[in-house]
């Protein structure tokens, strides 16, 4: 690219970042639908991560990385679950505490995990830990509504249920914390 110009290079950028964005919007509505439509496996790498004593599937694809906890900044007129925004790698990020909308009262532990996930705003989940990944999970074949586990039956990011052995994990949609601070600046 010896003849493009810093500009140039900026808007070409700008629009690949949006359309992986795009894309993994995509992605993410097909792995919704397969949830609903069942058959053997959840195609893909899903994180466990573990908040407030419950664990859950999150899918790699919402994934841009897994830090340590850090401080946070308070964000104006956020909800009680938002603990605030700091910068990872020049992004702004909103930290929101997982725990506390699962019912935690207590701050996290030092040594809890936040994950970051893709879109925008960027949000990173405030978690207790991360302890594996798992490949392709069986989807859970029973009544999804009485499989749910205790403490996700009334959470709206539940999008369905897998196994990970012979224990029912929801999986996670966090769409609906994205969508909620949408427009708010991290």
């Amino acid at each position: 690219m010896p003849n493009t110009s810093q500009a140039e290079i900026r808007s070409s950028r700008a629009e690949l970042v949006a359309q992986m964005h795009r894309l993994e919007d995509e992605l993410q509505k097909v792995q919704g639908r397969l949830l609903q439509f069942g058959g053997e496996t959840l195609p893909g790498v899903h994180l466990v991560v573990q908040a407030a004593g419950r664990r859950a599937l999150l899918s790699s694809t919402r994934v841009l990385e897994v830090v340590r906890l850090v401080a946070t900044h308070p964000l104006a007129g956020a909800p009680a679950h938002v603990r605030g925004t700091f910068i990872c790698r020049g992004v702004p990020v909103i930290a929101v505490d997982l725990r506390r909308l699962l019912g935690a009262k207590e701050d996290p532990a030092m040594d809890a995990q936040i994950v970051i996930l893709a879109g925008t705003p960027v949000v990173g989940l405030v978690v207790d830990q991360v302890p594996r990944l798992v490949e392709n999970p069986k989807l859970y074949e029973g009544d999804v509504v009485a499989g749910m586990p205790a403490g996700w039956k009334e959470s709206r990011l539940a999008a369905g249920l897998c196994l990970d052995g012979d224990e029912v994990l929801p999986v996670l949609d966090p769409s609906p914390i994205q969508g909620e601070l949408s427009g708010r600046a991290a």
